[in-house]
């Protein structure tokens, strides 16, 4: 059996505030290592160290403590208030009594005075969870648990109590002195009461080794510490079907949004069926389909779209242009046969004939009429300015005619060439209108102008209006789709986006289901091979070896492994034994959680473990206990005689209380066998003893007295470390190093090993010479030989003294 390591110090570091970094030799710690070496990207690192620092990184530790006390009334056997005393340091205590008596009770207050729950009740019908209150007490119920916490100079409570029927009706505080209360739920200690579980009933132990395979691997599993693994797994689990829901739901979606889009007919719905057909969707394309940006197979589209614009002749225009040039030519018609026409022609003709005497000075003769007259200069000058005055009078003229040319050019300007695209339909009316542009008569223009341009106008309005109809219905029948395709590609996008986050995670699954493995199969392995050591004290006489204890499978396929041989030859574990080796194999899996140096308990409450086992198995346990009892407070409640009977014969310590109940559920603990009366009743015994050598008697007695003598100081020097504040593993390295009885007074009146010699002058004074003497006397004749005189003189010396230093 190895020697468990130190308790691990308490937690320094405020609560609330989030570590930087995992502290050593914690879980996260462990992680954080594995992963530096792990070559996984920095994302994924990051996603596992979030994952581990969110998991409880400032949760609470249950501070190391022991029992001191539990005090109960109006709770299960119990009805006025009794109080079971326990010595709160390593040590084993029986606590015995017939079946009935109500030491169960006291075993069960404390378990739900911490935890609020007993395993014994845990899943069984509602009459077990209502049925808890004494008949016989009609007070409130209270539990009340006394513990010498790590660094408290005084001791601390907790204190259950009940406000309703359902023992799930309660509530419970620490109380310290000089502070206020703290409700336990408060304090964080729940996870380690859960891991390092110090509470171990006879309904347990069937649990354990008769339940399902996968109860059975939580059980022993959850002493490993490894909860916080398979939290964050769960974390991991949760996020990666986060991260998988975008991609499922569009994966699930796209096959009815194909057959949407295949039944659409609509060149965007069969562009953005193409796009959504392939291996890897063009989810952009889609996306662009779907907006209406993109250039989808628009041939008809494109054509309508550009026909629901074209516009015609602007026919309001081209008939104020037509009464322009009508009212022109009606200003023209009315000039024709005046006055003023004919000056304007009498004024081209001399324009004309001075034009040739300009060209023909030589000429002084009319070509015209060759008569007598005369074209020289005098006749040129007359003839200027008779064109002068015959142009003033056909000004008028003039102005109709050049009002009758840009008329007709207006009507001929608004006839413009169509687009290149122009529908072939129309076409023809477009071609009329444009032959206006070639026509010179102003009145046949007039004529034609207005009908051309008006006849090809109606020709694009109805083209438009069918194409915006149409585009209409187009559209409309998009939309709907469209709407499907865009929701659908929210999906699309977010799993996209998903994408990168949910491979770091699968990453991050994948390694840590190996490193679980590696962590679960390392920090087994002790606690098999303690399982294992456990078992050959437990096995005694039985042809069963217990092997190697493996875990083993993950979720519902996880078990525990038992390598179990019968007479050598490989055996099914649970199909070849006994009940008692049953339990004697449940007690060892269970046990060496005891040993687990993170283990923050300094107690272990068994009850009812010697059920089934034979008397040989009985005396394994016996050894079994005395050995967890060197490091830890073991308390063990049974009603089976045997166990204290074989501790006795086997010369094992112990100290035994006996608890009887009385009418009206009235219970009594009285002090049965301790260390001191256990040595002192020893030494009566050896001096009862007739014909006993003399050097027997001169060897054995000295040391059974010292015996006495050492449980005797302990108390005190116990005590008076507790009082002190020190921590419990300090009290226990400084008992550890007063080797001698005279360094163990010092330390139960000073705390000091090293103030041996006031001590024995103090106690000589408080006792008289004759027990500083006495301690002396003990404390050589455990190494040599020395005179014994009177032997019951001596017992009773012992005695008198060992009294007075427990009351120190």
């Amino acid at each position: 059996m190895p020697v468990p390591a130190a308790d691990p110090a308490p937690d320094p570091s405020p609560a609330g505030l989030p570590a930087v970094e995992p502290a050593a030799g914690t879980l996260a710690h462990l992680i954080a290592g594995r992963l530096a070496a792990s070559g996984l990207d920095e994302d994924t690192r990051a996603v596992l160290l979030t994952a581990f620092q969110d998991d409880g990184v400032a949760r609470g530790r249950m501070p190391g403590a022991y029992l001191q006390s539990v005090t109960v009334s109006g709770f299960r056997g119990i009805g006025r208030t009794a109080r079971l005393p326990l010595t709160p340091g390593p040590g084993l205590t029986l606590v015995t009594g017939r079946n009935g008596s109500g030491k169960s009770s006291f075993a069960e207050a404390i378990e739900i005075a911490l935890t609020g729950d007993n395993a014994r009740w845990r899943g069984r019908s509602d009459i077990w969870r209502k049925s808890w209150r004494n008949l016989h007490h009609g007070q409130e119920p209270q539990a009340a648990v006394e513990l010498r916490i790590d660094g408290d100079p005084e001791p601390a409570t907790v204190l259950r109590a009940w406000h309703g029927d359902d023992v799930a009706d309660s509530t419970a505080e620490l109380e310290r002195p000089g502070r206020a209360p703290v409700p336990l739920t408060d304090l964080g200690w729940q996870e380690d009461l859960a891991t390092y579980r110090p509470f171990l009933s006879y309904s347990e132990l069937g649990q354990v080794i008769g339940g399902k395979p996968s109860e059975m691997y939580d059980a022993v599993a959850s002493i490993l510490g490894l909860e916080q693994l398979a939290v964050v797994d769960k974390q991991l689990r949760e996020l990666a079907r986060e991260y998988e829901a975008p991609a499922k739901a569009a994966r699930a979606e796209l096959p009815a949004l194909l057959a949407l889009l295949d039944s659409t007919h609509d060149p965007r719905a069969r562009a953005a069926h193409t796009a959504l057909s392939g291996r890897r969707p063009d989810l952009a394309r889609a996306a662009e389909l779907a907006a209406g940006t993109g250039a989808a197979d628009e041939s008809l589209l494109f054509d309508l779209r550009r026909r629901s614009t074209l516009t015609g002749p602007e026919t309001e225009a081209v008939a104020a242009a037509v009464v322009r040039l009508r009212e022109a030519i009606a200003s023209a018609e009315d000039l024709r046969g005046t006055s003023a026409e004919d000056a304007q022609h009498r004024a081209d003709l001399l324009s004309r004939a001075l034009a040739h005497h300009r060209a023909h000075p030589a000429l002084d003769t009319c070509p015209v009429c060759g008569g007598s007259a005369r074209l020289d200069e005098e006749w040129a000058r007359d003839a200027a300015e008779q064109e002068r005055l015959l142009r003033a009078e056909a000004e008028q003229v003039r102005t109709a005619r050049g009002e009758l040319d840009a008329a007709a050019q207006a009507v001929r300007d608004l006839a413009v060439p169509p687009a290149d695209w122009l529908p072939s339909e129309i076409a023809a009316a477009w071609d009329d209108w444009l032959r206006c542009r070639t026509v010179s008569d102003p009145a046949a223009l007039a004529a034609v102008a207005e009908n051309a341009a008006r006849t090809a106008a109606d020709a694009a309005r109805v083209t438009r209006q069918e194409a915006a109809v149409r585009l209409a219905d187009q559209d409309d029948t998009w939309r709907d789709a469209a709407r499907t395709l865009a929701a659908w590609l929210d999906k699309a996008h977010a799993a996209e986006q998903a994408g990168p986050h949910l491979a770091r995670v699968k990453a991050a699954q994948k390694w840590l289901r190996a490193t679980h493995d590696e962590i679960r199969a390392d920090r087994m392995r002790p606690i098999a091979e303690d399982a294992q050591r456990i078992w050959s004290h437990l096995r005694q006489q039985s042809n069963v070896a217990l092997g190697p204890v493996r875990l083993s499978g993950s979720t519902t396929q996880r078990r525990v492994a038992l390598d179990v041989t019968v007479d050598d030859i490989d055996a099914p574990a649970l199909g070849v034994m006994s009940q008692g080796e049953l339990h004697s194999l449940a007690l060892s899996l269970f046990l060496p959680r005891t040993f687990l140096p993170e283990n923050p308990f300094r107690f272990l409450v068994i009850d009812d473990p010697v059920q089934s086992m034979d008397p040989a198995k009985v005396d394994g346990l016996a050894r079994v206990l005395a050995l967890l009892a060197e490091h830890r407070q073991v308390v063990v409640f049974t009603h089976d005689t045997r166990l204290p009977q074989a501790l006795k014969y086997l010369r094992l310590p112990a100290t035994v209380l006996t608890v009887d109940r009385r009418e009206r559920s009235a219970v009594r603990v009285r002090s049965g066998d301790d260390p001191v009366k256990q040595a002192l009743h020893d030494a009566k015994a050896l001096a009862r003893t007739r014909d006993l050598p003399g050097d027997v008697v001169t060897r054995v007695l000295p040391g059974l007295c010292r015996t006495a003598l050492e449980a005797a100081f302990l108390e005190p020097a116990r005590r008076r470390l507790l009082g002190a504040g020190l921590p419990h593993d300090e009290i226990e390295r400084r008992i550890t190093k007063a080797h001698k009885l005279t360094e163990l007074a010092s330390l139960a009146l000073y705390g000091e090993t090293d103030r041996v010699g006031t001590t024995m002058t103090d106690l000589s004074r408080a006792y008289g010479q004759q027990a500083a003497d006495h301690i002396r006397w003990c404390n050589k004749g455990s190494h040599e030989a020395v005179p014994v005189g009177d032997v019951e003189e001596i017992i009773r010396r012992t005695a008198d003294l060992a009294k007075a230093v427990r009351a120190l």
